[in-house]
Parts: structure tokens; sequence; C-alpha cells
């Protein structure tokens, strides 16, 4: 029922956002698309995760944005995280793989030589643990907020510098254990704009 209630939040809010921009189209200026390459650091947001992983590690990715209307942008972003471990008892070596992958909008707007922006959508993490104990594969559903600012150091150059903060909430169920695969993202990049 919560995570009822949680989407149908970010529906009303993609709506809303949606018919303010529709009266805004886009001008010459704005920027059109993206494409993104970051690198950050992931903390996951599950105390058991500290335990066999330590806390936090990189996380690198790719995104991709198309202006739909002014000031309001689609986002599609594909990322991969790689931990290695120890199992709490045995201290024998696990690893955790993940492929979050994200679809979302946001609202950009330029303000001299920086846009800062913010927005959020869903999430599909794709995981893989392995460990003596056995091996999961599998995936979980999840939804996320973002705020960022991108950064143009030279107004001719189509590149920009960025950084955002992302937290992401994805709960993954694997034998009747219920585990938080999401939490914070901190991430800069350069992006291409067109």
């Amino acid at each position: 029922m919560k995570i009822f209630n949680v989407k149908k939040r970010l529906l009303i809010i993609v709506f809303i956002l949606g018919m303010i921009s529709f009266s805004y189209p886009l001008n010459e200026g704005d920027i059109q698309g993206t494409i993104e390459f970051f690198i950050g650091n992931y903390n996951m947001d599950e105390p058991r995760f500290e335990a066999v992983y330590q806390k936090g590690a990189m996380i690198k990715g790719i995104a991709f944005s198309a202006s739909i209307i002014r000031y309001t942008n689609i986002y599609f972003e594909v990322k991969y995280f790689k931990k290695d471990g120890e199992l709490t008892y045995t201290k024998e070596k696990t690893t955790l793989q993940l492929v979050p992958v994200s679809l979302g909008i946001r609202l950009i707007k330029k303000l001299g030589p920086f846009f800062p922006y913010f927005g959020g959508g869903g999430d599909l993490y794709f995981y893989h643990e392995h460990n003596p104990i056995g091996t999961v594969l599998n995936y979980a559903k999840g939804y996320h907020f973002q705020g960022g600012v991108y950064f143009q150091l030279i107004k001719k150059i189509p590149i920009l510098l960025g950084t955002k903060l992302k937290y992401t909430r994805v709960k993954a169920q694997e034998n009747d254990i219920t585990v938080q695969l999401g939490g914070f993202e901190y991430m800069g990049g350069i992006i291409l704009i067109f």
C-alpha cells in the first residue's frame, strides 16, 4: 500500500510538471539532449550490506536525455556497480554486481553557465551475488529522486561538467529476506550536449 502511495505521488508530480512545461516551447539556447558519462560513489541503504561488503564503492555509467518541452527532459541511465566482500561468519569471498537501469523525467533550467535540475522516475535493478553459499541472479523494481547541476566552462564548446546526488529505493526479496538495494549516489561526469 505504501509503494502505491509513492507511485501515485510520482505520477501526480510528473503530470503537474508536464502541464506547466507545455506552456513553454523550446528556445534556441535550450539543451535539446545530452550524452553523459559519469563516475561516483554508491552507498547502499542496507545495514547488512555494510557488514559483508564495507561501506560504499565506485559506480559508473552512461545516460541519455532528450528535451520534450521547454525546461523538461526525459532521461535514461545505465550504470554498473561491483563490490567484493567477506561472508560474516566464514570470511569466504562474496561478490555483488548491480546493473541499475533508470528512466525518468526532470526539470532543467539555464542560469548563466549553470544548468540546475531535479527529477525522478522508475528503476530496474539487475543484481548478481556469488559466494560459496550460492548464487543469486534476479532483478527488482523501485523509484528514485535526483538533483544536480551542469556547468558550462566555454560557451561555444558543447561539453559540460556535472555533479548530482541521487537517492534510489529498490527492495529485493530472496528466500523471505528483503534487502534494500537502493541508496545514495554522489556522482560527477562529463556531458556532451546537442
